[in-house]
This record gives structure tokens, sequence and C-alpha cells, in this order.
């Protein structure tokens, strides 16, 4: 009983010792560590994302929160007041909606949210200086209805040309094409793929003749690119020929007899019909 006893003692005394080295050892990190707080930084509080909200998500106080920022590397036109959101001028409930897909902790700012009263519209998600304008397309030609609103893609046309129009040839003509809407889906959060007949994508102006000429042409066709990749590629026409591996013009067979020529040390062939 007392051996038992004994050995308590000790256990307890041992327990008690590291937790004394522990506790010296925690003091002893924390005054090491640099003290990374700057007194001189300003810090505002400003209106972000409680959440993800895609686009034409209508804004409630429950989307938004505030969070601590740097007022020296503020965003331009954010908001450090949610009624500004909420309420109209006159201090009534408004309708604004997510007219930019914002991520959880991404500061409200102007140009991603809509007025109030106003409709979540197409013409919301085309950049400055851009333009909207839709490719005729299928379940082949659409990528086998894998292609979705913010998806990255090439456009290839294909046509005739020769004499009689009889030699098809294919052209990339324009690349890394920023797709706006499916159908009339524009939602860029959704998940599953549609069988669409047009795909909307954000051209610049004289990117949009250029489609407007191609499809009276020939047929379009686009090809979907790695969400990280938009660099543009060297291209070259691929032509009916370039299908075989077969290079140059084919030989055309005539009938006739053929005469030898020398002329020195040249010998010429010519076919007499």
């Amino acid at each position: 009983m007392r051996r038992s006893f004994v050995s308590l003692l000790i256990g307890i005394s041992l327990a008690a010792f590291a937790v004394f080295l522990m506790s010296s050892y925690k003091d002893s990190v924390s005054t090491m560590m640099p003290v990374s707080k700057d007194k001189n930084i300003e810090i505002v509080q400003i209106v972000v994302a409680a959440e993800d909200l895609p686009f034409g998500t209508k804004i409630l106080r429950d989307h938004l929160e505030y969070k601590s920022w740097p007022k020296s590397s503020l965003p331009k036109d954010t908001f450090t007041d949610m009624n500004l959101l909420l309420k109209n001028k006159d201090g009534e409930k408004g309708n604004r909606v997510i007219i930019r897909q914002l991520f959880e902790g991404e500061p409200l700012i102007k140009k991603k949210i809509s007025g109030f009263g106003t409709r979540p519209t197409l013409s919301r998600k085309v950049a400055e200086n851009k333009r909207a304008f839709s490719i005729r397309i299928n379940d082949v030609s659409g990528v086998a209805g894998f292609l979705l609103p913010g998806d990255k893609v090439d456009v290839m046309l294909t046509r005739k040309e020769g004499k009689n129009n009889s030699n098809l040839v294919t052209d990339i003509i324009l690349q890394n094409l920023t797709i706006l809407g499916i159908d009339q889906l524009i939602n860029e959060v959704t998940e599953k793929p549609i069988i669409a007949k047009t795909a909307t994508v954000e051209v610049t102006v004289e990117q949009a003749q250029k489609l407007a000429l191609a499809q009276q042409i020939g047929t379009l066709s686009l090809t979907l690119r790695n969400y990280s990749d938009s660099k543009e590629v060297a291209i070259s026409r691929v032509a009916v020929g370039d299908l075989s591996g077969i290079t140059g013009k084919k030989k055309i067979t005539q009938s006739g007899t053929i005469v030898r020529v020398r002329r020195g040390t040249d010998v010429e062939y010519t076919r007499i019909p």
C-alpha cells in the first residue's frame, strides 16, 4: 500500500514537471516571435460576400457580411454600409442582383452588382468594348453538350473552295473566346451540360463581323480549351489531301507517245498525243 502511494506521488510530480517545461517552452517561443502588427495601418470595415454568389442572385442581408480591410489597399468602389446595397435612396428595400459572379470573402464593388430593380440580363455580363455573338451549334459542333458559360473555345470554319468548290478546307479563325451563354443559360455555376442550339461568345466588333461572314460561307465548329490555357497557337489550314498524309499534286495519266530529245548532256521527254 505504501509502495503504491509513493509511486502515485512520483507520477504526479513528473506530470507537474512536464507541464512546467511545456509552459516555459511556449513562453520562450512567444517572446522570440516578431510582432507583425503595424499600429500605423488604418483598417476599415467593408461589405463582402458571405458565400459564393452566382450571376443573377438577388442580394439579401444573409448574403453579406463585414470584413476588416487595410484602407491603403481598398478596392475601388467598395461599400462600407450594407444599407446602400439593400435599400434605395428613399430607404425602401430594393432588388439589386449580382451581375458578375462573386466568391465568399470577395468585396462587393459597383461594377459587379446592378442598380435597384434591374434584371440580370446578358448585356451586363459583356465586358466594356466587347460584344455578344451567338453561333449555331449542334451536339457535334458544340463539343457534345459539354460547353458551359465561362468556358474558353476556339472557332473553326469548314468551307468549300477551289475550282467548282471541289475542295474542303478548315481554318481556325478565332481563338480563346469566352462562352457567355448556352441557349438561354448564362449561369456560370451550373454543372449539368446541355445539348444546345446556340452558343453565345464574347468578341470584339471585328471578330463579330468575321463570325457573321463565316456563318454564311461555311460551317462553324467549336473546340474546348483547357481552363488555364489562354495562349494563342500557330495555326495552318487543313485540306482534304492532308487527311491521308499525301503531299503534292496527284499525277494525271495521259495517253500518247513519249519522245526523248537530247540537247547536249541534257535529256528531255515530251509526250505527243
